[in-house]
């Protein structure tokens, strides 16, 4: 079978050996506060997220602007590498706090932006729509660099894939709430000003977020060694290149990239080929992109136990080979004319991709967790997150390019009699990329499996 245990995947080191400093295997106290946070955060995030997406591109904003919104969290990444010793100095807690209330204080601008409208303005909406998402992942992730060693800091190395899930599990109802709120608002053709009470509602969340943050158990304080103890000072470096040499992180970064470059775009440029090409109005995408979050809650419920019992590598293949079924399914959205058929598929696509994409993002967050060294745990974080936004980020940048390219030449090829089109060539490629994905996730599983044998 493909599924057998293998902790942690090929050559990653033993979870028993992770030099952590929790002494127990238990959740750690006050835990509901990490979860309350998960909640109020997942709804701002979707007042910021989905809700911008729309609002953007009802601005004006093209395909590609669309994807670049993506692309920020990379070209942020360098900075936040070098100001890795910055947010060891200054503390875990107090950078993850700061952070993450900025944050939202500056989404906040965004209630402006839709509410305020007279001549002239409208040229300036989507540029200023750019700069508030790009001061919000500058503050996200310094904010990230500081908050992953935290949670990693007082999480029991045997309890992460079970925090995962129940994390997960708290951010998907906070989602499907917020989804809800959004649809209701929004309606069938909502004006820009519309979106301001969204924004509002983000906002709140945010504030309540931040408030749950500052009551989670802070990290404890590290040994300072003594002067004469102390060795000598590692480069940026050489701390960057001793990333790469840890166990298991090449693979991490192939299997990152290949996820990055075939599915990662899916979520956000489907959004506009939904609206724009299958004709859903706004108010029913909220609606079921509900069902997008209901498929993730499910699948919080199993996927952290899988990835305790079973490890990472096998579920990742389950995961491939489901988002490459989700291709085909985005395909044939729409194929034969708009219908309401197409709102059950697009509902059930938006399901099933959650519940993939869950798999790959706990299985994600769980590596970063097993292979961090504790010296330069930090930096190695930092490296992690940045190795997968590499192509996270700039894949629906790039894709986004290509869209806006072949739409604007009325790009269309007859197959048999179908007519497929930019958006579904996209789908194809995505499924393509993800099959050579699947394909040395399989032989990685497999030569786990040889390796486990010959140590037996």
């Amino acid at each position: 079978m493909w599924f057998r245990n293998n902790k942690t995947g090929s050559k990653l080191p033993p979870l028993a050996d992770s030099p952590d400093p929790v002494e127990n295997n238990r959740l750690p106290p006050g835990i509901y506060n990490n979860f309350s946070y998960e909640f109020f955060n997942a709804v701002m995030f979707q007042c910021f997220g989905t809700a911008v997406i729309l609002f953007i591109r009802q601005s004006g904003a093209s395909a590609f602007l669309v994807g670049s919104l993506s692309a920020f969290p990379l070209l942020l990444m360098p900075i936040i590498l070098f100001a890795s010793q910055f947010v060891e100095k200054v503390g875990y807690r107090r950078i993850a706090l700061t952070c993450w209330t900025l944050r939202w204080v500056v989404c906040s601008f965004l209630i402006w932006i839709a509410l305020l409208d007279f001549p002239g303005f409208g040229a300036w909406r989507v540029p200023l729509v750019l700069l508030v998402i790009f001061l919000f992942h500058l503050l996200r992730n310094l904010g990230i660099s500081a908050s992953n060693p935290w949670l990693t800091a007082i999480i029991p190395t045997g309890r992460r894939g079970l925090y995962l899930s129940r994390a997960q599990l708290f951010s998907n109802l906070g989602s499907v709430g917020a989804l809800l709120i959004i649809g209701l608002i929004l309606g069938n053709s909502p004006t820009l000003s519309q979106f301001a009470p969204v924004f509002v509602i983000g906002a709140i969340g945010g504030l309540v977020s931040s408030f749950f943050m500052s009551r989670i158990q802070p990290p404890p304080k590290p040994a300072r060694p003594k002067t004469s103890q102390k060795g000598p000072q590692r480069t940026f470096w050489a701390g960057f290149k001793r990333c790469f040499a840890q166990p298991g992180f090449i693979s991490f970064v192939i299997i990152q990239s290949f996820y990055g470059l075939a599915f990662v775009s899916i979520p956000s440029l489907s959004l506009i080929y939904l609206r724009e090409k299958v004709g859903i109005s706004p108010s029913i995408i909220s609606f079921f992109s509900t069902a997008g979050v209901a498929g993730a809650t499910v699948a919080a419920l199993f996927w952290g136990r899988w990835i305790d019992r079973r490890g990472i590598t096998s579920l990742q293949l389950l995961a491939f080979v489901g988002l490459c079924f989700n291709s085909v399914l985005w395909f044939t959205i729409g194929l034969f004319g708009a219908n309401e058929a197409n709102i059950a598929m697009a509902a059930l696509v938006s399901f099933l991709s959650a519940v993939w994409i869950s798999a790959l993002n706990m299985s994600q967050t769980h590596s970063i967790m097993a292979m961090a060294p504790v010296e330069d745990r930090v930096l190695f974080q930092n490296v992690a997150v940045l190795m997968t936004y590499l192509t996270q980020a700039l894949a629906p940048m790039l894709w986004g390019i290509m869209l806006d390219t072949l739409d604007h030449n009325a790009f269309s090829v007859k197959l048999g009699g179908l007519d497929i089109g930019a958006y579904r060539v996209f789908f194809l490629a995505s499924l393509i990329l993800g099959l050579i994905g699947a394909t040395f996730l399989l032989r990685r599983n497999r030569l786990n499996r040889q390796t486990g044998e010959l140590e037996e």
